[in-house]
C-alpha cells in the first residue's frame, strides 16, 4: 500500500499515533499523546495505538478517533511500564489495524517494542514514520547505573530487534544507556519532533539529522481567567510524578521553610500526583497546615485545580524537555515558578524564575511571592500571549508540515 506523496499534500493524511506507554499512567508523554490525538482528529482520521486502558477506550469515543489496544506481556512493578516485544504477532495486529484505518503516516511517541513493530509495518506498507521524542533526558539513581549500562542494551534489543547505538550520551553510564534506547529508535524514523529547542539541540548533537521543534499542545481552556488579585494565602500548585527526577521532596522542603517564615495565612501549597516518593512526601509534609497532598487526580479535572490556584511550580532540573504541566498552566492563564533555565517554551513569557537546586533559593522565592504577589499577577497576564505556543491550531498546522516533509523510508532490513 504505497501512498502517493501528493495525497499527503492535498489533504491531511490519516495518522496512526502510537505509544508503548499506557494512558492509565498520568505522565507527560501520555498526556501529550492523548492531546495530540484529539487535536489531529479535528482535521483527519486518527488511529490511537497503545496498551489497553479505560482512558484509551474513552479516547475512542471522540469523533474521528479509532483505537487499537495492544496486549502487553507484563507491567513493570512500581513503574507502571507495560512491556510488549516486537513480534510477528504484534506486527500482524498493527498491519491489520493500519490497513483497515487507511493509515498514511505513523507518528510514534515512544521507543520500545510497540514503536519498533509500528516502524516495521510502516516500512512494509511504504508509509513515512515520525517520532516525537519525550525521553532524551532520562536519568536514574546512582545505585542502578552499572546495572542499567550492562542490561539496558540487551533489554532494548530484546524488545525491539533493533541495533543499539551505544554512543556516549551522558556522564553516567546508566543514563547514557537509557538515552541510547531513545536514540536508537529515533535513528530508524524519517523525521523527529522535539517539543523543546534545548532537547532538539542535544538530539542533533547525538547524530540525528531531521529534528523539528514543535511544542506539545493542550486544548484551549476557554473558561480561563487571569489572576487579578490574591485574596487570602497565595495558592501554589505542584503537579507531577512523586519521583526524584521531579524534585518533589526539595520542593516540599522549600515550602516548609517558606511556611515557617510567613505562615499558612499567607501561603497554601497543594500537590497533585503519586509515585515512589509519595510516602516520603507525606512524612515530610507531616500534616502541616498550609500543605495538602491530593494524590492522583484525573487529567480532566486538572483545569479546575489550576483555576483554584494562583500559580504553579515546576521544580525538575535536567529531566524534562517540555512538560505538559507548563502547557496546561499557561492555557489556564497561570504563571509557572520554574527551576530549570533550559526550559523556555512559554516560560520566557509566563515564568517566574527560581533557578538552581538550592532549596533556600526556592524558599526565598515562595516567601517573597507570598508577601508581594505582583509577579504572579504579571505572569498570569503574560500567559495570554504565551498560549498560542501550545494552541491546537498551531500544532496541527506545524505537524502536518512535518508529515509532508517526511520522506518514504527505504525498504531495507532493520
Amino acid at each position: 500500500m504505497n501512498v502517493p506523496r501528493a495525497s499527503l499534500e492535498m489533504e491531511p493524511p490519516r495518522v496512526a499515533v502510537v505509544s508503548d506507554y499506557t494512558l492509565a499512567t498520568l505522565g507527560g508523554a501520555e498526556n501529550a499523546f492523548a492531546e495530540q490525538v484529539r487535536a489531529l482528529a479535528s482535521v483527519t482520521r486518527v488511529l490511537a495505538v497503545c496498551p489497553p486502558s479505560e482512558r484509551l477506550a474513552l479516547l475512542g469515543t471522540y469523533s474521528g478517533v479509532e483505537t487499537c489496544a495492544v496486549p502487553v506481556s507484563f507491567v513493570v512493578p512500581g513503574l507502571g511500564f507495560p512491556v510488549a516485544r516486537n513480534t510477528t504477532r504484534l506486527r500482524r495486529l498493527l498491519r491489520r489495524a493500519f490497513v483497515s484505518a487507511g493509515v498514511e503516516v505513523v507518528h510514534l511517541h515512544s521507543e520500545f517494542g510497540i514503536a519498533a513493530a509500528a516502524i516495521a509495518v510502516a516500512r512494509d506498507l511504504g508509509i513515512p514514520v515520525v517520532q516525537t521524542v519525550h525521553t532524551f533526558f532520562w536519568q536514574s539513581q546512582a545505585s542502578v547505573q552499572t546495572l542499567l549500562s550492562l542490561l539496558g542494551p540487551a533489554f532494548y534489543k530484546a524488545m525491539t530487534g533493533f541495533v543499539y547505538s551505544g554512543r556516549d550520551l551522558a556522564a553516567r553510564a546508566g543514563d547514557s544507556a537509557l538515552r541510547n534506547m531513545t536514540l536508537s529508535t529515533a535513528l530508524k524514523v524519517d523525521a523527529v519532533v522535539s517539543p523543546s529547542a534545548h532537547q532538539a539541540a542535544r538530539l542533533l548533537e547525538a547524530g540525528l539529522r531531521r529534528v523539528h521543534v514543535l511544542p506539545n499542545t493542550v486544548q484551549w481552556n476557554h473558561s480561563a481567567r487571569p489572576v487579578r488579585d490574591v485574596e487570602g494565602p497565595l495558592r501554589v500548585l505542584w503537579v507531577g510524578r512523586f519521583a526524584p527526577e521531579k524534585r518533589v521532596l526539595p520542593f516540599l522542603r522549600s515550602s516548609v521553610a517558606a511556611l515557617n517564615r510567613v505562615g499558612p495565612g499567607a501561603l497554601q501549597v497543594d500537590l497533585i500526583g503519586s509515585g515512589p516518593e509519595f510516602r516520603a512526601a507525606q512524612r515530610l509534609a507531616g500534616g502541616r497546615v498550609g500543605i495538602r497532598l491530593h494524590g492522583r487526580v484525573p487529567s480532566e479535572k486538572i483545569p479546575k485545580r489550576l483555576a483554584q490556584a494562583h500559580v504553579t511550580a515546576l521544580t525538575s532540573i535536567g529531566w524534562d524537555n517540555q512538560p505538559m504541566t507548563v502547557a496546561e498552566s499557561i492555557m489556564a492563564l497561570r504563571g509557572v515558578i520554574w527551576s530549570d533555565p533550559k526550559l523556555t517554551e512559554g516560560l520566557s513569557e509566563a515564568g517566574i524564575a527560581a533557578f538552581g537546586a538550592d532549596t533556600t533559593r526556592l524558599a526565598d522565592r515562595l516567601t517573597a511571592l507570598a508577601g508581594d504577589p505582583s509577579p504572579v499577577l504579571a505572569a498570569s497576564e503574560s500567559a495570554r500571549g504565551a498560549r498560542t505556543t501550545f494552541g491546537t491550531e498551531r500544532f496541527v498546522n506545524d505537524i502536518l508540515g512535518v508529515y509532508r516533509s517526511a520522506t518514504h523510508p527505504p525498504t531495507a532490513s532493520l
